[in-house]
């Protein structure tokens, strides 16, 4: 009984230790880091982007299934932006119009998500500028919250 009090300690000791995973993983030559707590996961932290036409990847691993995108548009004309799965053509998630207010704009998906890549494609004919962050879930009601 002992024995078996000492491995739920030291499992209790490693749970409180890895309660925050810095994971450093290379996209497109450029490095991106994420950190996680036990439910919630940063795959893209507050990114800026520009232009008419940019696309960002994220990965969904295994147990985050829930996602929410938050745009902050700083230009002068509202954009659109679409998430699709796999690649910038594949099975379309989310899409939206973003105003250009100035103020944060968040989405997320009620449905849960499969894992793998997903690329955040964003346009606007007359030119955009803002911030993109998106953070995955474990539980959708405590991701819509954050």
């Amino acid at each position: 009984m002992k024995h078996i009090k000492k491995i739920a300690m030291a499992v209790l000791a490693a749970t409180a230790i890895i309660t925050t995973v810095i994971t450093t993983a290379s996209m497109n030559n450029k490095s991106v880091v994420t950190t996680s707590t036990t439910s919630t996961l940063s795959v893209i932290n507050n990114e800026d982007f520009a232009g008419t036409a940019t696309t960002k990847q994220f990965n969904i691993p295994e147990g985050f299934e829930y996602v929410k995108v938050s745009f902050k548009n700083t230009g002068s004309k509202a954009f659109t932006f679409t998430i699709n799965q796999e690649s910038t053509a594949g099975t379309a998630k989310m899409s939206y119009t973003v105003p250009a207010d100035g103020k944060e704009h968040t989405y997320w998906s009620d449905q849960a998500w499969s894992t793998g890549l997903f690329y955040v494609s964003m346009s606007s004919a007359q030119g955009m500028s803002g911030r993109l962050s998106v953070r995955l879930g474990t539980d959708l009601n405590k991701l819509k919250s954050l």
